[in-house]
């Protein structure tokens, strides 16, 4: 599984203590000081525009760490 358009992405692509958060598939928006806060604030975020939030350190792999999103619903006529 892999984010989808809008999803709120925290990734670390550096040896350093800070993250980036970006609204996939954008450029990294706001950097928090580590991992937790970056975490807890993708969680709101993501909650807040019901998707879901994700976490990477090669932008390859990828974790769920939050599911917000509506299921979508099929409709018949």
């Amino acid at each position: 599984m892999t984010p989808r358009t809008g999803d709120v992405l925290v990734s670390n692509r550096t040896a350093t203590l800070e993250h980036d958060l970006s609204i996939v598939p954008g450029r990294p928006d706001l950097v928090c000081p580590n991992h937790d806060s970056a975490v807890a604030l993708a969680q709101e975020m993501a909650k807040d525009r019901r998707v879901d939030a994700w976490l990477t350190e090669d932008h390859t792999h990828f974790m769920k760490i939050g599911t917000y999103r509506r299921e979508e619903r099929l409709t018949t006529k």
